[in-house]
C-alpha cells in the first residue's frame, strides 16, 4: 500500500489528463466517459475491469442512461488518492486513446 498523496501533488499528476476531477472532499478522482451504446459501455467497463484485476487495484464503476460510465479512484483505506490509483487512471487514459 502506498500513502495518499497531498492535493498539490494529485494536481500536478492530473496535467494533461482532460476530463478528470479531484474532488478534495471526497478524496477521489472521477470522470465520465459517453458511448453511443449500452453495449459499448459495456465493453469498455469489460477493459476497465481487466486492466484493474491486472493492476491488483479497483475503481469504482458506474454504468448509467443509454451509455454513460463514470470511473471513480480512490484508495479510502490510505486516506485519500494514492500512486495506485493515478496508474489506474493513466491506463484508462491509454485504453481511451487508442
Amino acid at each position: 500500500m502506498s500513502a495518499a498523496l497531498s492535493d498539490s501533488d494529485v494536481s500536478n499528476a492530473l496535467k494533461g489528463m482532460d476530463g478528470w476531477q479531484h474532488d478534495d472532499v471526497y478524496k477521489c478522482l472521477r470522470k465520465e466517459f459517453i458511448f453511443d451504446t449500452f453495449e459499448s459501455a459495456a465493453t469498455f467497463v469489460q477493459h476497465i475491469a481487466n486492466i484493474a484485476s491486472d493492476m491488483g487495484h479497483y475503481p469504482e464503476i458506474l454504468m448509467y442512461k443509454k451509455g454513460t460510465v463514470r470511473i471513480t479512484a480512490t484508495s479510502p483505506e490510505e486516506g485519500g488518492i494514492t500512486e495506485s490509483d493515478i496508474a489506474l487512471i493513466e491506463s484508462v487514459e491509454i485504453l481511451v486513446n487508442n
